[in-house]
C-alpha cells in the first residue's frame, strides 16, 4: 500500500510538471528575453548609462512580450497544427485550455503596457502598444495571407530598442537608435529564414506547404541558404556601422563586437555551403548568440561608463 501511494505521488508530480512545461510553453521564454535585453539595450543606450531604471524598463516589455507570445499560440491554435514543427505545441495539442491562454495574454498585455504608462510614460508605452499592433495585429494574421508578412514582423522586432530609447525622452531620429533597430530587423529576418530552412528540411508527407504562403513555395533549399547569407550579411553590416558611429565607447569591447560581426558570416556560410553534416541548429544558435554577445557589449559598455563616473 505504501508502495501504491509513492508511485502515485511520482505519477502526479510528473503530471504537475509536464502541465508546468506546456504553459511556460506559451511564453517562448527565450525569444522574449532577447526582446527584454533589447528594451534593455536601447535605454543604456540613450542614457549613457546602466541603472535600475533599464532594468524596471526591461521587465515590463519582457512581461508585454510574452503577453504578445501567448496571444500568438492562441491566434496560431489552428494555423500550427498543419506542421510537423509546430503541431506538437500545447494549444495544438489541446494541453492547455484556449481560454486560460486568453487569460493570460491579456493580464500580461495589460501589466505590460501598464508598467510602461505609468512608470515610464506615455512614449514607451505608445510604442509598446505598435510592437503589439504590429506582431499581433498585422504579422499574424497576415502571414496565413501573403508573404509580405515578413515585413511588419521584422518591423515589430526592431521596436524593443525604441521603446528603451523613447523611455529617456530622447528624439528617435537619432542615428544611434535608427541604426540599432536596422541591426534588430535585420537579424529577424536572418533568424525567420534559418527558421524557414529547418521547417523545409523536416516536413513530413502530411505537410501541405501550398496551403498557405510560403517562402519555399517559390525558393529552393539553396536558395533559401543564399537568402540566409544575404541577411546575415546585412546584420553583420548594421553591427559595423553601429560601431563605426561610436556607440561602443570602450575600446576593447568595440573590437569583440566588431570581430563578432565579421566571424557570424564565414561561420553560417560553413556550417551551411562547406559542412558534409548540416544541422540547421547550429547556425540557428550562432546568429542568436551572435546577437545575444552584441547586446551584451552594448550593456557592459554603459555598466562601465556608469562604474568609473560613480568612481
Amino acid at each position: 500500500m505504501h508502495g501504491d501511494k509513492i508511485i502515485f505521488s511520482q505519477v502526479a508530480l510528473k503530471g504537475s510538471c509536464c502541465l508546468v512545461k506546456d504553459y511556460l510553453s506559451l511564453f517562448k521564454i527565450q525569444l522574449c528575453l532577447y526582446i527584454g535585453l533589447s528594451a534593455i539595450l536601447g535605454h543604456v543606450m540613450a542614457a549613457r548609462s546602466f541603472s535600475f531604471d533599464s532594468l524596471f524598463l526591461g521587465f515590463f516589455v519582457l512581461i508585454l512580450a510574452c503577453g504578445s507570445a501567448v496571444l500568438n499560440n492562441v491566434q496560431d491554435r489552428e494555423y500550427d497544427g498543419f506542421f510537423k514543427r509546430t503541431c506538437h505545441r500545447s494549444l495544438p495539442q489541446q494541453k492547455v485550455p484556449v481560454l486560460h491562454a486568453k487569460i493570460i495574454c491579456l493580464a500580461m498585455i495589460v501589466c505590460g503596457l501598464s508598467g510602461l504608462l505609468f512608470v515610464r510614460g506615455f512614449v514607451p508605452f505608445f510604442w509598446g502598444g505598435m510592437a503589439v499592433l504590429f506582431y499581433n495585429g498585422i504579422y499574424t494574421p497576415l502571414k496565413k495571407r501573403s508573404l509580405l508578412a515578413i515585413v511588419f514582423g521584422s518591423i515589430s522586432g526592431t521596436l524593443p530598442p525604441l521603446i528603451g530609447w523613447a523611455a529617456t525622452g530622447k528624439s528617435i531620429l537619432y542615428p544611434d537608435i535608427l541604426i540599432l533597430m536596422g541591426v534588430f530587423g535585420l537579424w529577424q529576418i536572418s533568424h525567420f529564414f534559418i527558421i524557414l530552412l529547418k521547417t523545409m528540411q523536416h516536413q513530413s508527407k502530411t505537410d501541405d506547404p501550398n496551403r498557405f504562403p510560403c517562402f519555399t513555395n517559390i525558393f529552393s533549399q539553396n536558395e533559401i541558404k543564399l537568402q540566409i547569407m544575404i541577411w546575415t550579411s546585412f546584420f553583420s553590416l548594421a553591427i559595423l556601422l553601429f560601431l563605426m558611429n561610436g556607440s561602443i565607447e570602450n575600446y576593447l569591447l568595440s573590437i569583440f563586437s566588431g570581430l563578432n560581426a565579421i566571424i557570424i558570416i564565414f561561420l553560417v556560410s560553413t556550417i551551411l555551403f562547406k559542412s558534409k553534416k548540416q544541422n540547421i541548429s547550429f547556425p540557428f544558435a550562432a546568429i542568436n548568440l551572435s546577437m545575444l554577445f552584441f547586446i551584451g557589449a552594448g550593456i557592459c559598455d554603459k555598466c562601465l561608463l556608469t562604474f568609473y563616473s560613480i568612481k
